[in-house]
């Protein structure tokens, strides 16, 4: 991949991926569709719109909710904010060998972590075939080699399979979203302890979230019980996405992060990272309810509280 781009290029870039914000990117009148599928679950929509490829689970809405993009002439600088956040686990991550991604999507983080950690192994898991077939055509999706596997099934029946064949890994991403938030057996009390079993000792979990819905207090405290102590990583001008960093071990200090965020800024900078934004935007506040009940697989409404 080709690490080079010049700095007109990437101010102009950048000043678009500003423009756009958050996954929220409404179709345009000059949006055309690529390709249209139903799987088991959704429709699928692949968009080429504004210079972006976007995966979408609707055709036409006023804030139509992108799953993943890229642009079309750099795929390797990130599009969202959220892409951006989620690449704060090189902060807390020492040479990872196992990684595990719950929630391919188009695949772009994951290519992204490919090229980070390359000799690292990591098992990627959709409950989509169809959005991993998008994944491979349309955004460089790539699971060629011993080291990289996927998946096709429901995420928490994995975690549970992999519990049973004693599995562990230095790195987790939850990121598993239907077309409007996370799969509710996916957010509860229960599924996270199962998560955590998955941890080597002082693995890192990394959750992608929405700090908009009325979820944000029962969620954060669920993520309290289970894990203690947590950080937050979350752009003050970003809307929507946070992300939730937590561990089975103390999670390192913030004078630790900075010195990771420092060592990384020339390798994430062609990704369109800012390693120090994305430090600045770390924050160990509870800023949620403690009160807020904790999300369990007998009470997780979260259908009622996106």
């Amino acid at each position: 991949m080709s690490k080079t781009l010049s700095f007109s290029k990437y101010k102009i870039i950048s000043l678009f991926a500003l423009l756009l914000g958050s996954l929220l990117i409404p179709a345009t009148s000059q949006a055309k569709i690529l390709e249209e599928k139903r799987s088991l679950y959704q429709n699928v929509y692949i968009i080429d719109d504004m210079g972006l490829t976007c995966m979408r689970f609707r055709k036409k809405s006023h804030n139509d909710l992108s799953q993943s993009c890229i642009f079309n002439d750099t795929p390797e600088y990130l599009v969202f904010d959220y892409y951006k956040l989620a690449m704060g686990a090189t902060f807390f991550l020492e040479d990872p060998k196992d990684m595990l991604i719950i929630g391919l999507g188009g695949g772009v983080l994951v290519n992204r972590y490919k090229e980070v950690y390359p000799k690292a192994n990591i098992t990627s898991i959709e409950i989509d075939d169809v959005v991993a077939q998008m994944a491979r055509k349309y955004f460089n999706y790539t699971d060629e080699g011993e080291q990289y596997e996927t998946h096709v099934r429901d995420g928490r029946v994995f975690i549970k399979r992999a519990l049973r064949k004693d599995k562990r890994y230095d790195f987790i991403l939850l990121d598993a979203f239907n077309s409007d938030y996370i799969p509710e057996h996916m957010m509860t009390k229960e599924y996270l302890e199962e998560v955590k079993g998955l941890l080597k000792p002082g693995g890192i979990i990394m959750a992608n979230t929405f700090s908009s819905s009325a979820l944000f207090h029962h969620e954060s405290e669920t993520y309290h019980q289970v894990f203690g102590e947590l950080y937050q990583i979350h752009f003050d001008d970003e809307k929507t996405n946070r992300v939730i960093v937590v561990s089975n071990e103390k999670l390192p200090s913030k004078e630790k992060l900075l010195k990771k965020a420092n060592e990384y800024k020339p390798l994430l900078s062609p990704y369109g990272v800012d390693t120090l934004k994305v430090f600045d935007a770390i924050s160990g506040e509870v800023n949620w309810d403690t009160d807020a009940k904790v999300l369990t697989d007998q009470y997780s409404p979260a259908n009622l509280l996106k």
